[in-house]
């Protein structure tokens, strides 16, 4: 069963050219890590590749009046003749113009997405003269000429869900056909130009010209969807397509009339009564129903992409030298404005201001999320110590402190009420309580939300407030992050819009809202700017938000006269007057040194694979000098002579693994110290984050480099940077340059090792933050292979995952690939990520029994059992008939052609550690070899990071990182989850030192409490009362079905129309 679901429904990713694209097409390939070209400087030829393609993988067409027909290729519009051949370019990538339709008079309509919006366009039909004809925050799509060419229908969000509107070509004039709750779209027009017919949620339906509603085809059921339906000319005749699985077919008349074909999500387009131009099997086809024929329109089109070839950041694997601590974590302001508490270097300090910090605990654990008690003489904060994290309040005077909860899952986020006598807190699954911390009361007041903020109290702790996703639509899961307000008592909730109805609070972490002491103000960061706004005392907005000051900012927190507010900005500590907005910095002289290793070890392996080699070398030392290997020899008795030895006589020594796809801090909150050793027991020595919250990013990454934490070697990054929608709460959303600027000089000012562009960020962005990456050396990647390949971006995060279209251009709803995508990666010389999101190929006896099992927290743990409970036998498909191993195939084609595949599991929305082995697993499953897939995980890992220089092989000089297995992988991939220990640079962890701290049963902790504990009273352990569902029921993205299917993490590339 996969963790994250790849089911496929319709989806399509907007796309920009260089002008130097030119229009044909043929199949090309893409192979490694690439640059963008600053487009100040002529392009030389040798920095482009040209890349022809004649295939498209979901293509969309429509016939022009002269018999050529206008495709949508990649996401750019081309024009191929009536008889086929050669294609004519007609718009750039960065029109981002998609889902063509040809008018009577031969104009263009399409939807556009060159303002990080799709809006409806048409053009002339050379691709000049475009004309945007709707504006605003929302989205229309699917646009259809009506016959006689005054008006087009389309589908838009602007009124709560999706549903039919039509605009006057003319006049502009919006009209709105259908005003259902439900999500109407893709519309297409009855020949007597009053009727529409149109997708009503995964039905069909037509609606008049009076309003009235029919269903035409009722939805087939969960399993089945029907996708773009269309007339024919004499207005007898519907033709649709249905999808399920790996099956789509064209339907007219309830009839299907394709047999073994990938018919694409589209609409079939109307030639005559009988003749249907469509796209299936990476073709244009014509099928002539009379006569029972089909025949392809052939196509060439050819891309001219930019090279991928920049400098690259370089990583100083010998450094000892000292650096000063940017990690700073949740920093808060104490009451009298004197002391600030936050966590660094995995311990809580207390800082007075401008002060020396002070360690509060210094130990293994895991604390997050400090907090002062309204009077300042108390901390609140979440730890590990017993397992999973729970709330600890310590007296600031006395130093003692006590555990006030002890539930079953992770208590977190923790806020004083203005009296000080509760707490509220979250948990794992973003459900929000209220401690009394007199009694030990525990109430549920909000069921489970996705990824909401952190709550903050009103001066009368009658509301509590916090940031929440706010989608438009059911049928796309992006939407604003707001501020939900609730009442403590009643339990409503309500939503404000942090300024204008389109803003965002920039991510939901630590940006707010927090409310001022006195209730009057809250303080809260929109386009990375911190913003004040007047509030009434339950929150609702009682004028408009201000920017205080310009700066970047995060993690705002108020002074106890409100006079003042701390924030982050870059790094940096300020301290800003909320008056005037006149800030100054506040020094933390706090700095590490990384810990690397030191001294001899040699390692007597029993088999050896470099990393290189097709077979594995026997009974060898590897002799490792502080953190490189020295030498690689044939074992000689006596060499061990100096320094430590390790026996692994019975073991194969391999490199360590690379997973180069996490988002490392968006549990790590909930996973504590357990993270980084789960990673270790799986032979895990890197990760790459492709996204995260950035202060938490780098206070790991400081932690693991300095060896205050236990865990894998942690390339780090930021949030995402996204456009005008998000959907998680590490995204950053933008909405124009200026502030993507802010975006990129933060990364520049923390040193990132990878910027990614997510799903909403529009082409001509995308570009500026990839050749940004490319300034400071590191890579950038997407979700988009266009537009990104065109814009020079190194490569994706995945063959196939959410998309802003509804669609992907890299993988059919059937899970197929064509020669456009193949020859994209291949000659274009970009990476993809082989995320495969499976827990198939972990057999349950097997996982069942794996002491490391102990490691996960027990929510995780018990969510895999039952993952891998019917796994009895590993998946059998020859015939490749499964997406999984379609998806496969394509990796091994675009492998093959020249492109950089590297393994990555997206943990924790996969599981950390097993996960990787469960990819590597299923790539082995339907047809790698070991040998390749491992390269996945370990060489090319290290290429596409730029650090193979270093590490990714075993061989003198490189970096200690390796593995001590039992078996031999290169014959059996499943051996090399067989894990014994595991080095990090000299550094190494043997399966039971990770284990220890979590061998008293099933995932519990051993270790003590800490020193100075109160031991009264107990901590709470059950929770009283539980919140109705039914309190927040007219939000329906609260609904506890829809708040489940967001927490099993859905990456499909396509949309959800029944959701």
């Amino acid at each position: 069963m996969a963790v994250c679901s790849r089911r496929i429904v319709s989806r399509r990713v907007g796309t920009r050219v260089f002008t130097g694209l030119t229009a044909v097409g043929v199949v090309g390939v893409l192979a490694a890590g690439a640059v963008v070209v600053p487009r100040s400087v002529a392009a030389a030829e040798s920095e482009w590749v040209s890349v022809t393609v004649t295939e498209g993988t979901n293509l969309t067409a429509s016939a022009a009046p002269d018999g050529s027909v206008v495709v949508d290729l990649q996401g750019v519009l081309f024009r191929v003749p009536a008889g086929g051949g050669e294609a004519e370019r007609l718009t750039s990538v960065e029109d981002e113009a998609a889902m063509p339709d040809v008018g009577p008079d031969g104009r263009i309509a399409y939807q556009g997405y060159a303002d990080g919006r799709f809006h409806i366009w048409i053009a002339e039909p050379d691709g000049s003269e475009p004309v945007q004809l709707t504006r605003g925050g929302f989205d229309d799509r699917e646009p259809r000429w009506s016959f006689d060419g005054t008006t087009i229908a389309f589908s838009s969000d602007r009124g709560g869900s999706y549903d039919i509107w039509t605009v006057d070509v003319a006049t502009g004039e919006l009209i709105r056909r259908t005003d259902d709750p439900g999500q109407e779209h893709t519309p297409a027009w009855h020949p007597d130009g009053r009727s529409l017919v149109y997708v009503a949620d995964e039905g069909i339906a037509a609606v008049a010209a009076d309003g009235t509603t029919r269903t035409l085809v009722p939805s087939p059921g969960d399993e089945v969807a029907l996708h773009a339906p269309s007339w024919s000319p004499d207005g007898g005749r519907l033709a649709y397509v249905r999808h399920e699985d790996t099956r789509a077919d064209l339907v007219v008349d309830g009839r299907v009339v394709t047999e073994g074909e990938d018919v694409f999500l589209f609409a079939a387009e109307w030639l005559d009564d009988h003749r249907l131009l469509y796209t299936a099997d990476g073709a244009l086809r014509i099928r002539d129903l009379a006569e029972g024929t089909t025949r392809d329109v052939p196509f060439e089109a050819t891309f001219e992409l930019p090279r991928v070839d920049y400098r690259r950041k370089e990583h100083d694997f010998d450094d000892r030298s000292r650096h000063r601590v940017r990690g700073i974590l949740t920093p808060v302001l104490s009451p009298d404005a004197r002391q600030v508490a936050f966590v660094a270097l995995n311990d809580l300090w207390l800082m007075p201001l401008d002060g020396t910090p002070r360690r509060l605990t210094h130990d293994r654990f895991a604390e997050s999320n400090p907090v002062f008690s309204p009077d300042g003489r108390y901390l609140a904060y979440a730890a590990d110590r017993a397992g999973t994290p729970d709330l600890y309040v310590r007296d600031l005077r006395t130093g003692r402190e006590r555990r006030v909860t002890a539930l079953d899952g992770a208590e977190v986020s923790p806020a004083f009420s203005p009296d000080g006598r509760k707490l509220a807190f979250q948990d794992q699954d973003g459900a929000t309580y209220v401690l009394d911390l007199r009694t030990g009361r525990v109430r549920q007041l909000v069921p489970p939300l996705f990824g909401p903020g952190r709550p903050s109290w009103s001066a009368d702790g009658k509301t509590l407030a916090f940031v929440a996703v706010k989608p438009y639509s059911a049928r796309f899961r992006e939407g604003t992050s707001q501020i939900l307000t609730v009442d403590v008592v009643t339990g409503k909730q309500t939503y404000h819009a942090p300024g204008g109805e389109h803003a965002s609070i920039s991510t939901r972490g630590d940006d707010g809202p927090v409310w001022s002491p006195d209730g009057r103000q809250v303080a809260f960061v929109v386009d990375s700017t911190l913003r004040i706004m007047p509030v009434a005392a339950d929150g609702t907005p009682r004028g408009p938000a201000r920017e205080l000051n310009g700066e970047v900012a995060d993690a705002p927190s108020w002074s106890g006269d409100g006079r003042r507010l701390l924030y982050l900005s870059n790094g940096t500590l300020r301290l800003a007057d909320v008056t005037t907005g006149k800030a100054r910095d506040v020094d933390v002289p706090l700095s590490y040194r990384p810990d690397v290793a030191r001294g001899r070890t040699v390692i007597h392996a029993g088999a050896f694979w470099d990393g290189e080699s097709r077979r594995l070398r026997h009974d060898v030392d590897i002799v490792v000098r502080d953190n490189r290997i020295e030498s690689v020899t044939p074992h000689r008795a006596g060499t061990h002579h100096r320094g430590r030895f390790v026996d692994a006589s019975e073991f194969t020594v391999m490199p360590g693994l690379v997973d180069s796809h996490v988002h490392q801090e968006y549990e790590s909150r909930f996973y504590g110290d357990r993270q980084g050793r789960i990673s270790l027991a799986y032979g895990i020595t890197s990760t790459l984050s492709v996204g995260d919250q950035v202060y938490r990013a780098m206070e790991d990454r400081e932690s693991l480099d300095s060896g205050a934490r236990v865990g894998p070697r942690f390339y780090a990054t930021g949030e995402p940077i996204d456009g005008s929608r998000v959907y998680y709460n590490f995204m950053r959303p933008t909405t124009g340059d200026e502030q993507v600027e802010r975006e990129l000089s933060r990364a520049e000012a923390l040193d990132y090792d990878m910027i990614k562009t997510y799903v909403r960020l529009p082409a001509d962005r995308m570009r500026t933050v990839i050749e940004a990456a490319h300034e400071l050396g590191v890579l950038s990647a997407s979700h988009y292979l266009s537009p990104g390949a065109h814009l020079g971006q190194d490569g994706t995060t995945h063959l196939a995952a959410t998309q802003r279209l509804g669609y992907a251009r890299t993988l059919t709803a059937t899970a197929t690939s064509y020669g456009d995508v193949v020859a994209l990666y291949g000659q274009g010389g970009r990476s993809v990520t082989a995320t495969l999101f499976t827990t198939e190929f972990l057999g349950a006896e097997e996982i069942s029994a794996d002491p490391r099992l102990a490691l996960y927290p027990s929510w995780t743990r018990e969510k895999l059992l039952a993952d891998t409970r019917d796994n009895t036998t590993a998946p059998a498909d020859p015939d490749c008939d499964s997406a999984d191993c379609r998806e496969v195939r394509a990796l091994r084609a675009v492998a093959e052609a020249g492109g950089r595949v590297v393994a990555g599991t997206d943990a924790p929305l996969a599981y950390v550690g097993a996960g990787l082995h469960a990819n590597l697993r299923e790539l082995v499953g339907y047809g790698w070899s070991p040998y390749d897939a491992l390269r996945t995980a370990t060489v090319n890992a290290a290429e596409n990071l730029g650090v193979a220089e270093d590490v990714g092989t075993l061989e003198p000089g490189k970096v200690a990182d390796l593995v001590l297995v039992r078996g031999n992988p290169l014959r059996d991939i499943d051996a090399a989850m067989n894990v014994e220990a595991t080095m990090v640079g000299g550094h190494l962890y043997t399966l039971a030192e990770l284990l220890g701290p979590y061998t008293g049963g099933h995932g519990a902790t051993t270790a003590a409490a800490a020193t100075g504990e109160e031991a009264a009273p107990a901590p709470a352990t059950v929770v009283s009362e539980w919140a109705d569902p039914k309190v927040g029921a007219r939000y329906w993205w609260h609904a506890p079905e829809v708040v489940a299917a967001d927490h099993a993490h859905s990456c499909s590339a396509y949309d959800r129309p029944g959701r």
